[in-house]
C-alpha cells in the first residue's frame, strides 16, 4: 500500500523567497506583505477563539484556526507529555482536509506513575517539571482554551483500586491549577485497554492518511506492546464481524465517519510483566508448584530472590517490578539459553488467547512501542531509523545470538526473553507467518507513533464516541 503524504491545507501563500530563482524584483516585497497579513489574520481568529468561541462554535470558520491539545501518556514505564498543534479548517470533516497536525512536541520521564503507589504526591510532583516545559509550546493567550488530558495505562490498572486512585487525586490538583483546561477532573483517569488499542489505531490511520480513503481495506492494523498489556486492533467489514469474538467489536465514530473495529487489551502480557512470568516469577507464593520453594525466596524486607533456567547459571541481576525487587540467579547449565525460554514463552502466550483472524493478516501490519524498542536494543534497526520492515523471523534470528551466555549483557539482561516472547506472540499467538512483512516504528512520516495523537483528536471531534456492538 502507497503511503500518501499528509496535506489538505493550503495556507495560500506562495513559497518564501530564495525557493525560486526566476522572482520578479517585487516578489520579496509582496511576499512579505502577504506573510505579515497572514499573520495578522490568524492572530485576529485566535484571539476570536478565545474571546468568543463559546458564542461562535470551535468549527463556525471556514478559515484555518490554531488549535492545540494536550495529553499526558501516563504509562508503566515512563510517562510522556504531548503537545499537538493541528490546523483546523472546517468543522464537516467530509475527510481530513479538516485538520491538520502542523506540529507536536513530547518529552518523557521515568519512572511511570505506578511507582509512587506508597508516595502519591510525588507521582505529582514528577509530572511538574515536564508539564511546565510544555507551556513554551502553547501561546499563552490559547493556554485557558487548550484541554488537557492525562491517561493511565497498564501500570496503574495493575495496581490496587485505592493506591491507584490516591495517585491519580494529587494528579488532579495538579492539572486544575495549571493554566491548561480541565473541565471534567474525572477525565484524569485509567484509560480502558480498549481506548489505548482504538486510539493506537486511530493515530497510525491518520497518519497514514487512509482513515477517510474510499477504499476502506486501505486501513492498517495496529500492534501495541507496552510495558503490563498488548493492543491489537484492526478493521473489519462487515462479512469479517461474525470471525471475531461480538464482546471485541467496536463502532467507532469520528469526524462523521465510522468503522468496525476488533479491539483487545491482553494485559499482563505487556513486555514487563512478560519477563516475570517467563523467567517464572510470575506465580504466587503459596501455589501448587512443587517447585516454588526452590526458585523463588522472599527475604523479610518484601524483595525476591528468583532462581531461573531462563538465564544461564552465574548469572546474577537485580531488577524491579510493580513494587517488587528481585534478585535474578540464573540457573541453567546450558551456555545456550533459546530452548529453555522458549518451551516457556509457549506456555505462558498459550494462556493469553491471542486473536487469529484472516482480516488482521490480509491488511498492513505496523507495530510500535517496545515491539521498536526491543528490535533496536537487538541491532535489528539502525540508531538513526525510526521506520523499518522487519519479520518475525527476524526476531528470532537476533535471539539466537543474544541468547547464548557469552552474548548476555547486564544493561539489557532480558533481550533473550524479549526477542523470544515477540516472536512467539506473532507466530504462535496471533498466527502470522514466520516471513509476513511488518512495519516496525517509533515514528511515521517524522510523528511519534502512539494512542496519544488519537486521544487528542478525539477531542477535536464533537460527535467522537465508540461503543460495542454486542451492546446495541
Amino acid at each position: 500500500m502507497a503511503v500518501k503524504k499528509l496535506g489538505g491545507i493550503s495556507s495560500g501563500l506562495p513559497p518564501p523567497p530564495g525557493q525560486k530563482m526566476d522572482l520578479d524584483p517585487g516578489y520579496q516585497r509582496r511576499w512579505r506583505l502577504r506573510m505579515a497579513a497572514h499573520i495578522t489574520i490568524m492572530g485576529l481568529l485566535s484571539f476570536l477563539f478565545v474571546k468568543y468561541g463559546h458564542v461562535i462554535g470551535l468549527w463556525s470558520s471556514s478559515n484555518a484556526q490554531d488549535l492545540f491539545s494536550v495529553v499526558i501518556d501516563a504509562g508503566s514505564t515512563g510517562s510522556r507529555v504531548f503537545v499537538f498543534h493541528f490546523k483546523a479548517r472546517s468543522g464537516d470533516f467530509v475527510d481530513n482536509d479538516g485538520v491538520r497536525l502542523e506540529s507536536e512536541y513530547f518529552q518523557s520521564v521515568e519512572p511511570g506513575i505506578s511507582s509512587y503507589s506508597k508516595h502519591p504526591q510525588e507521582a505529582a510532583n514528577s509530572l511538574m517539571p515536564m508539564l511546565k516545559r510544555s507551556l513554551k509550546h502553547v501561546p499563552k493567550e490559547l493556554q485557558e482554551q487548550t484541554l488537557v488530558t492525562l491517561k493511565a495505562t497498564a501500570g496503574l490498572r495493575l495496581l490496587p483500586r485505592p493506591k491507584a486512585d490516591a495517585i491519580l487525586s494529587k494528579i488532579r490538583q495538579l492539572l486544575i491549577s495549571s493554566p491548561y483546561y480541565l473541565p471534567d477532573p474525572s477525565q484524569v483517569m485509567i484509560m480502558s485497554g480498549e481506548e489505548e488499542g482504538l486510539f493506537g489505531w486511530v493515530t497510525i490511520n491518520f497518519l497514514l492518511d487512509v482513515l477517510w480513503d474510499e477504499d476502506d481495506d486501505n486501513t492498517v492494523t495496529a500492534f501495541d506492546l507496552g510495558g503490563g498489556s498488548t493492543q491489537v486492533t484492526f478493521e473489519l467489514s462487515n462479512k469479517q464481524m461474525g470471525d471475531c469474538p461480538v464482546k471485541d467489536l467496536y463502532r467507532v465514530k469520528l469526524m462523521h465517519e465510522s468503522f468496525n473495529v476488533f479491539t483487545h487489551s491482553y494485559l499482563g502480557y505487556g513486555l514487563k510483566s512478560a519477563r516475570l512470568d517467563i523467567t517464572g516469577g510470575g506465580q504466587s507464593f503459596g501455589s501448587d508448584d512443587p517447585h516454588a520453594d526452590t526458585r523463588r525466596r522472599q527475604l523479610e524486607d518484601g524483595s525476591v530472590v528468583m532462581y531461573s533456567d531462563c538465564f544461564a547459571e552465574g548469572t546474577m541481576f537485580d531488577f524491579t517490578h510493580g513494587e517488587t525487587n528481585y534478585s535474578m540467579r540464573g540457573s541453567n547449565y546450558n551456555s545456550n539459553i533459546l530452548s529453555a525460554v522458549e518451551a516457556s514463552a509457549k506456555k505462558f502466550v498459550a494462556r493469553a488467547g491471542f486473536i487469529q483472524n484472516a482480516a488482521l493478516e490480509a491488511r498492513d501490519i505496523h507495530l510500535f512501542s517496545y515491539f521498536f524498542d526491543v528490535a533496536r536494543w537487538a541491532r535489528l534497526i539502525p540508531w538513526n531509523e525510526h521506520n523499518y520492515i522487519l519479520t518475525p523471523e527476524n526476531y528470532l534470528s537476533a535471539a539466537k545470538s543474544y541468547c547464548l551466555q557469552k552474548n548476555f549483557s547486564q544493561q539489557r539482561p532480558f533481550l533473550c526473553i524479549d526477542l523470544i516472547y515477540i516472536y512467539v506472540m506473532l507466530t504462535e499467538g496471533v498466527g502470522l507467518p514466520k516471513d509476513k512483512l511488518l512495519t516496525v516504528e517509533s515514528k511515521l512520516l517524522g510523528r511519534e507513533v502512539s494512542w496519544s495523537l488519537g486521544a487528542a483528536l478525539s477531542t477535536l471531534s464533537e460527535d467522537f464516541s465508540y461503543e460495542q456492538l454486542s451492546a446495541k
